[in-house]
């Protein structure tokens, strides 16, 4: 397989994750702004945190955060230290919200991946996956 062929195929078996990986209603995007949110400190993160750790544009993630802070999971405020970003805060519902749907998408994630990759194989791929997503 050449290059192109390889990113393609790439690209393809992560939209197919992150269609098995939609969990208690979420789309997985929403549940990955959640999971981020629960592991921050403060579960509190810069909206252009969000945008590197989504891969996805400002506008995308603004609204990706729209139906979310709708549901209360999330609320969005001023960065007192930069009037011109934006703070996303995960509240108690999303935070409950959060760890349901965590344990979940952690069973069905070990589920597709033990399907597919041994042990090895799988920490061979965490390394992979971290040398790449330096470079894109």
């Amino acid at each position: 397989m050449d290059d192109l062929g390889l990113a393609l195929a790439l690209a393809r078996a992560a939209s197919g994750m992150r269609r098995r990986l939609e969990v208690h209603g979420l789309s997985f995007r929403e549940f990955a702004v959640l999971h981020h949110l629960a592991e921050a400190p403060g579960r509190q993160l810069r909206r252009i945190d969000l945008v590197d750790l989504l891969g996805l544009t400002p506008s995308g993630v603004a609204r990706l955060l729209a139906p979310l802070e709708k549901q209360r999971y999330v609320t969005r405020s001023p960065d007192p230290r930069d009037a011109r970003r934006a703070l996303v805060t995960l509240t108690e519902a999303g935070q409950a919200r959060a760890e349901e749907a965590r344990a979940v998408a952690a069973d069905k994630a070990t589920e597709l991946l033990s399907r597919a990759l041994g042990a090895s194989d799988r920490e061979a791929l965490a390394g992979l996956l971290d040398r790449l997503t330096r470079v894109v």
